[in-house]
C-alpha cells in the first residue's frame, strides 16, 4: 500500500515522496492542484499511518512554487480545500521550510525502516533547531534551551558544535539543562504509556538561539537517555549545518 504524501504547492511533498520510495516505502505526492490520486485503501483503513502531510512557511512555498512561478491565491485556496478532508486522519507531519532534498533524505533516513508500518512502536524524534530561523511547524512539544548558559560566549568552545564532548559537558552539567531533560523524559513517558493512541512519530523540538550548541547537546542527550530506557529514538539537527 502506497503512502500518500500531501501538502500545499511548494511544501515539498514530491521530495518527501521520492525519498520514501527510495527507502522502500512506495509513495505518491499530491499538492492539491489536481484531484486526489487513488490509493489501494482509504485513510480510515490505514489508521492514518499511511498519510504524511508536508507543511512549510508561506515564503518557502512561494519560493518553490511548481513550474517556477509564484502561486496565485485561487489555486492555493483550491489545493488546500481539496486536502482538508485528510487533516483529521493524518498523524505524521513534516516541516520542510528549512529542508532541501538532502536534509529531507538525512531526516527520513535516520528513522527505522519500519516506522510507517501499522502497529510499529512509535519513534521519538529529538530535534534541535534555531529560534532565529523559526520554530518547527510539525512539533509535538517545544523545549527552550535559551535559559542555559551559552557555550558560544566561551571562546575556546565557540568553534565546536553541541556534538563535541567539550560543549556537551559544559551544557549538561548545568542544573537548568538537567531539569529540562527530566521534564522531556516525563513527557515522553506520558505519550508512551499503555493505552495511549498509537502514533508513528513523537516529536520533541529543542531550540536555542543559533541551533548549534545548547539545543544540539540536549537533543543528543535526550535521544541517548530514551534509547537507554528502551524507546525507539532518533535525533535530528535541523540547523546544525546552516
Amino acid at each position: 500500500m502506497a503512502v500518500l504524501v500531501y501538502g500545499p504547492p511548494g511544501s515539498g511533498a514530491d521530495q518527501v515522496a521520492a525519498e520514501l520510495t527510495r527507502l522502500g516505502a512506495p509513495a505518491l505526492a499530491w499538492d492539491g492542484r489536481a484531484p486526489q490520486p487513488e490509493l489501494d485503501h482509504g485513510p480510515e483503513d490505514a489508521g492514518a499511518v499511511r498519510l504524511l502531510r508536508t507543511v512549510a512557511s508561506l515564503e518557502a512555498c512561494l519560493s518553490r512554487w511548481p513550474d517556477g512561478g509564484p502561486g496565485d491565491a485561487e489555486s492555493w485556496a483550491t489545493a488546500r480545500e481539496r486536502q482538508r478532508h485528510l487533516l483529521t486522519a493524518t498523524r505524521v507531519v513534516l516541516d520542510t521550510t528549512h529542508r532541501d532534498r538532502g536534509a529531507v533524505s538525512r531526516a527520513l533516513g535516520a528513522l527505522p525502516g519500519t516506522w510507517l508500518d501499522a502497529g510499529a512502536e512509535p519513534v521519538v524524534v529529538a530535534e534541535s533547531f534555531s529560534f532565529i530561523r523559526g520554530v518547527p511547524l510539525d512539533l509535538d512539544c517545544c523545549l527552550d534551551a535559551r535559559p542555559i548558559a551559552n557555550p558560544y560566549w566561551v571562546e575556546e568552545l565557540r568553534p565546536f558544535p553541541g556534538t563535541d564532548p567539550r560543549v556537551s559537558s559544559f551544557v549538561l552539567r548545568q542544573e537548568s539543562a538537567r531539569c529540562l531533560l527530566e521534564a522531556a523524559e516525563r513527557m515522553v513517558e506520558s505519550q508512551l504509556r499503555p493505552g495511549a493512541r498509537p502514533r508513528p512519530l513523537i516529536r520533541l523540538a529543542v531550540g536555542c538561539t543559533g541551533g548549534r550548541h545548547r539545543s544540539v547537546a540536549l537533543a543528543e542527550e535526550l535521544c541517548r537517555r530514551l534509547t537507554k530506557g528502551g524507546a525507539r529514538a532518533v535525533v535530528w539537527h535541523r540547523d546544525l549545518e546552516a
